[in-house]
């Protein structure tokens, strides 16, 4: 008969990153909501819903914030066409988040984030030809994420400077 207890298997995460992720979540998405509204926050769901997939990192979620500023511009400024960078620094983020499971899914990843950013604008009416040149940049933004995942950059501050420079290329997409 065997009085030793059985170890306990390592459950990963404790209690208080698991706390800090959901309050660091909520107070983002609550954010989202407030200020920008739907579209803002139907942008993000996604993307944390895949966070929590791979194993909602503190690290991780912290990168995904800086897309936050894309809304702060948009409400100082009025430009609504901020909402572009901010859905492709979502989408690379996406890339980054996903390519070490699978790259082929990572891209899919991405170009989902696009479709939905283009049928969230086919809602807002947006014609066609905007609707083509946003799809175009948006394709163009996963590819390049793509590649640079692909040269093994997606790392530390690095994937963060790759994340802000796909939004800025969102940005300069909308001179189009």
């Amino acid at each position: 008969m065997n009085t030793k207890p059985e170890p306990i298997p390592h459950q990963g995460q404790s209690s208080v990153e698991k706390t800090t992720f959901l309050v660091t979540e909520v107070g983002f998405l609550s954010a989202l909501g407030f200020l920008g509204g739907p579209a803002w926050v139907g942008m993000v769901v996604p993307v944390i819903l895949v966070e929590i997939f791979c194993g909602s990192q503190n690290r991780s979620l912290g990168m995904l914030m800086p897309a936050g500023l894309w809304l702060v511009l948009c409400r100082f400024t009025g430009n609504r066409e901020l909402f572009f960078p901010y859905a492709m620094y979502l989408a690379a983020f996406l890339v980054s988040r996903l390519w070490e499971r699978s790259p082929a899914a990572a891209s899919m990843a991405g170009l989902f984030c696009g479709c939905l950013f283009l049928s969230i604008r086919w809602f807002q009416d947006a014609s066609t030809s905007v609707l083509l040149i946003e799809g175009a940049v948006a394709v163009g933004i996963v590819v390049a994420m793509g590649v640079f995942c692909w040269q093994g950059l997606n790392r530390g501050w690095i994937q963060c400077i790759g994340l802000i420079a796909a939004s800025l290329l969102a940005y300069a997409g909308l001179a189009l």
